[in-house]
């Protein structure tokens, strides 16, 4: 049991008062309180006072468009885990066959087009599709076998 002085909350009282509360509501009022401190500190940094006659939701605004720390985090990992399966790339496409990996590059990383591809080649568009298709299986499974062990 937390003991608070009920002054500090509320400015109409004159005099201390003092109750005691449990701690999941200590926690709740602390979390409260973080929470309007951190959105002062928001306004602060952003710079989000505004003029009194300047919109109502202008404030608003300016605060929702910062990113949060956890935002930034995920952003981070999520970088992380495609630099990860870029490097990853090279290591499957050589569990591909040469035809393989030559048309699944034409086709996701050049951007080619599979009729394209045909052509040059000379063979039917099919043919370019299965390939493709073999190809990301054989890809897909050496990307299982990798990050399984992790």
């Amino acid at each position: 049991m937390k003991t608070i002085n009920l002054r500090w909350i509320y400015p109409h009282y004159r005099h201390d008062e003092f109750v005691e509360v449990s701690d999941e509501v200590w926690e709740a009022m602390r979390q409260a309180q973080r929470e309007m401190n951190n959105y002062e500190r928001r306004k602060v940094y952003h710079r989000a006072w505004y003029s009194l006659d300047a919109y109502s939701w202008t404030e608003n605004y300016a605060l929702e468009h910062g990113r949060s720390p956890e935002d930034i985090l995920v952003e981070r990992e999520e970088r992380a885990a495609r630099l990860r399966l870029v490097a990853a790339l090279l290591v499957a496409l050589a569990h591909t066959t040469p035809t393989q990996a030559r048309r699944v590059h034409a086709y996701y990383i050049a951007g080619i087009k599979q009729p394209e591809i045909a052509r040059r080649e000379g063979i039917h568009s099919s043919k370019v599709s299965v390939a493709i298709h073999r190809g990301l299986r054989n890809m897909r499974r050496c990307y299982d076998d990798l990050f399984q062990t992790e």
